[in-house]
């Protein structure tokens, strides 16, 4: 008898990790919800569509990405269907491929062949209609497909003081995947605690490794030499200490390397915002012109044309972020540099030969950047980006002269001077060269000298009301905008000209609205999902002196700029070597 194996099972909305019903299932005509057990009721006449994120299968992904050339759909439930197969097409009509009635009252289900080898692009799901009243236990894509590769999966979660996050992570892949007879010796569990605060106890299933905390980018090394050091482990997910995502993302990477065409091939999970988890914040990134940029940002997961516009293949991904990034470990050739935090990633990615792909229904929710910036994260993140620019061949002069520009200018002109501050000491320090990396690993030194100045954009409480929104800016005139540049957003005008009273309300974000807060001397940035935000204070003084302290530093990183991109290019082999690591980490090996 030939084997099947589960290619894409559905996810239907549950307690575990709870999901909004139409990333998962679209409800007609009775169709109802159990959440405790995860069932779907159907009246006689019921209907439910799985067009969704999650449960949505795109054909032209699956067919690039792995050898996979026979699909099947098994359905789990009782009573009696009427099983569509169909097809959305960007710009065409939907597209019936077949239709049959089913009974599944086995407790294997029943299973219909699809004409998998007619369908290349599109969007692939099932829509049902109940014959009778009916219930939906579940169901998934199988194939035939013999697989490619024989996957042993080593998952990697660094942990830094988050135990009422990470150890219901433990829980939910210790109960869907280590205890589970399907992956029984092919997939484990690696918790780098760089904390030093969890227990053999409390991580029951896993291998802890108490470690040194340098950060991100030290505790995923940790993690990736503890697996290389094995060698039974053939690929590497490296995944955020809170693991928000549901445990089908971590099959479907698996099933996506196990049937790999392609052994270079890595699988960057999507991130969905916590706030609104039908809104796409990153499925993928690139790092061009010196700036790292999501894609398909704010695009709504819960409409078919976007479903359909984020599976298209367009511009590649140049790296994935690592709240979920699978690679094949045999493919690694640099290990992460030790930038601590941010741009670690970006950089793993550049510096490695990876298919990076990127597929719906793999995905984490975190929160929005936007929501998170302050001069700390701005400081870590324009000094990666900077080392990062003169790491790279293809960053030029010019691009790193509009970074650093667009950088300070933002935070000036945003009232947020903290920020400003800190870009200043993340290009004095980029301009110590490598060594400076080597004397602050974990950035002890950087963190004190920011705490102050994160004290200056620090959210609190503030009283919104419930339907609180950001009202849209009006049109803005072409003579109001061009005041608004020559006079640096208002910093040249004079002070008669300025509004006092109440702050204007603008949205926390990466800077300010730069139309909305002009001319106003004071303005609330808020966050209003939080309920939180800051005030922010226009001061010309303090705005200039920042600016000449900028264009001092400026000329003389431009100045020195030839001779750091050779310091930093001759280190960078050395400092993402594997040896590397085995220094940092003595002893640490399997």
């Amino acid at each position: 008898m030939t084997q099947t194996s589960v290619v894409q099972r559905l996810v239907l909305p549950g307690t575990g990790f709870p999901v909004p019903e139409v990333l998962c299932v679209r409800l007609g005509k009775g169709s109802t919800i159990d959440r405790e057990t995860e069932r779907l009721m159907l009246p006689k006449g019921g209907t439910v569509s799985f067009d969704t994120f999650y449960n949505g299968l795109s054909p032209e992904a699956w067919k690039r990405m792995t050898v996979i050339d026979t699909l099947a759909f098994c359905l789990r439930g009782h009573g009696s269907f009427r099983l569509e197969v169909r097809l959305h097409r960007a710009g065409q009509p939907d597209l019936l491929l077949l239709g049959q009635e089913v009974r599944p009252e086995s407790k294997d289900g029943v299973t219909t062949e699809l004409p998998w080898a007619q369908i290349n692009d599109g969007l692939l799901y099932i829509r049902l209609e109940a014959l009778t009243d009916a219930v939906i236990d579940g169901g998934e894509f199988t194939t035939r497909t013999p697989a490619a590769r024989d996957v042993r999966l080593g998952i990697v979660i660094t942990h830094f003081n988050r135990k009422p996050y990470v150890l219901p992570a433990i829980r939910r892949i210790r109960e869907g995947l280590l205890n589970c007879l399907d992956y029984a010796d092919k997939i484990s569990l690696i918790v780098v605690d760089n904390s030093q605060t969890l227990t053999p106890e409390e991580t029951e299933g896993a291998i802890l490794l108490p470690n040194r905390n340098l950060g991100g980018s030290g505790g995923f090394a940790r993690g990736l030499l503890r697996l290389s050091d094995d060698g039974q482990y053939t690929h590497c997910l490296f995944m955020d200490d809170d693991a928000s995502c549901g445990i089908e993302s971590i099959r479907r990477a698996f099933v996506l390397q196990t049937f790999a065409r392609n052994q270079e091939l890595a699988i960057a999970g999507a991130l969905l915002s916590e706030t609104d988890p039908c809104l796409l914040l990153e499925k993928g990134a690139t790092f061009t012109r010196g700036c790292a940029r999501p894609l398909h940002f704010m695009r709504d997961m819960s409409r078919v044309d976007d479903l359909l516009a984020t599976e298209r293949t367009g511009e590649p991904p140049g790296y994935g972020a690592w709240w979920f990034f699978c690679f094949d470990i045999r493919k690694v050739r640099a290990f992460p540099f030790p930038f601590f935090v941010r741009g670690d990633d970006i950089l793993f990615g550049l510096t490695n030969d990876f298919q990076i792909e990127t597929l719906n229904g793999i995905a984490c929710m975190g929160e929005d950047f936007r929501f998170k910036e302050n001069p700390t994260t701005r400081y870590l993140g324009l000094r990666s980006a900077l080392a990062i620019a003169l790491m790279m061949p293809d960053v030029t002069r010019v691009q790193i002269v509009r970074m650093m520009l667009g950088w300070m200018l933002s935070s000036l002109i945003s009232y947020n001077y903290g920020s400003a501050q800190a870009i200043l000491n993340a290009i004095r320090d980029v301009m110590k060269g490598p060594s400076f990396w080597l004397a602050d690993m974990d950035a002890a030194l950087a963190r004190a000298e920011l705490a102050p100045l994160n004290a200056m954009e620090k959210l609190v409480p503030v009283s919104l009301p419930a339907d609180f929104s950001v009202a849209a800016d009006e049109r803005e005139s072409r003579f109001r905008r061009l005041t608004r540049i020559v006079t640096l957003n208002g910093f040249l005008l004079p002070g008669f000209l300025l509004r006092d009273g109440s702050p204007v309300t603008d949205e926390k974000s990466f800077h300010g609205t730069y139309s909305r807060i002009f001319r106003h001397r004071k303005v609330l940035y808020v966050c209003a999902p939080a309920g939180t935000g800051y005030v922010a204070v226009y001061d010309r003084k303090r705005f200039f002196r920042l600016l000449a302290a900028f264009l001092r530093i400026f000329f003389l990183f431009m100045l020195g700029e030839s001779a750091l991109r050779r310091s930093y290019r001759k280190a960078l082999p050395d400092m993402t070597a594997k040896a590397f690591w085995r220094r940092i980490y003595p002893g640490s090996s399997a």
